[in-house]
């Protein structure tokens, strides 16, 4: 399993790359924390530190974090692949993932190869059984309006670590959706507030992955701003309030990009 799940990460990444190439199509941003004027780069590296690490209301980590990006971005925008990592500073708190994403117009397609290992110290970083693995596959679709500043997005967990078990005693996967609406409230040109509310469910199993019962798991609001360090540097800073009404709690996530 881990063998073909690699190989096909790979060979999208080839194919693509050529469609890419030769298709002119536009960029588009799906995130609304994403800065809109940065310069194009091949190939690319972030930095970020947090408070702690809130993922569509989850609290992933209490603790504070750090987070790398790596990508490749193609110049006309249609393809991005990358790594992603973070870590809590108390060690509690590890992920290592891997992403593809395509855009065309106002849509966008990303999928996700997520793990944590926080719960799964020992399990084998390939290892993809349902039973025991701590990977998770995310795969969503966002359309961005034009005219207002409103996205909205549908993901579903389509393989891993997100199961129910059946009346049978079977272990099934409970294909878990997330699907969100955000809309900018405010934009100026150093700053930007914004409003998000998320709900999550399964069509299998009243319990799914992000919670017991289905329900407005992910609601708030983001507050971007650029803080200029001396004349030459900008700081972008963000924070984020978020309520979750499955899990019952909130939290505000202070998030700093360093480059």
């Amino acid at each position: 399993m881990k063998f073909y799940i690699m190989l096909l990460f790979f060979l999208c990444l080839s194919v693509f790359e050529e469609v890419a190439a030769q298709d002119d199509l536009r960029a588009i941003t799906t995130d609304i924390e994403e800065d809109q004027d940065t310069v194009y780069k091949t190939l690319d590296f972030n930095l970020m530190v947090k408070n702690m690490h809130l993922w569509r209301g989850l609290h992933v980590s209490n603790s504070p974090v750090t987070v790398a990006d790596i990508s490749y971005n193609s110049k006309n925008g249609f393809f991005k692949a990358g790594l992603w990592g973070g870590r809590s500073f108390t060690g509690e708190y590890t992920e290592y993932d891997y992403y593809l994403s395509f855009s065309h117009k106002n849509f966008t397609l990303a999928i996700w190869d997520i793990n944590n290992t926080s719960d799964y110290p020992d399990v084998g970083f390939f290892n993809y059984d349902r039973a025991e693995t701590s990977h998770f596959i995310d795969a969503s679709l966002a359309y961005s309006f034009e005219k207002i500043p409103l996205q909205l997005s549908w993901s579903t967990v389509i393989q891993g670590r997100d199961t129910y078990e059946t009346n049978t005693g079977k272990l099934k996967n409970a294909f878990t959706n997330y699907v969100e609406a955000s809309y900018v409230i405010l934009k100026e040109k150093d700053w930007s507030f914004a409003g998000f509310v998320g709900g999550s469910f399964s069509f299998l199993s009243t319990a799914h992955f992000y919670g017991d019962h289905p329900g407005l798991s992910n609601v708030g609001v983001i507050y971007n701003r650029d803080v200029k360090i001396m004349k030459s540097y900008t700081l972008p800073i963000s924070a984020t309030a978020s309520w979750n009404t499955v899990q019952e709690y909130g939290a505000i996530q202070i998030a700093v990009s360093l480059f």
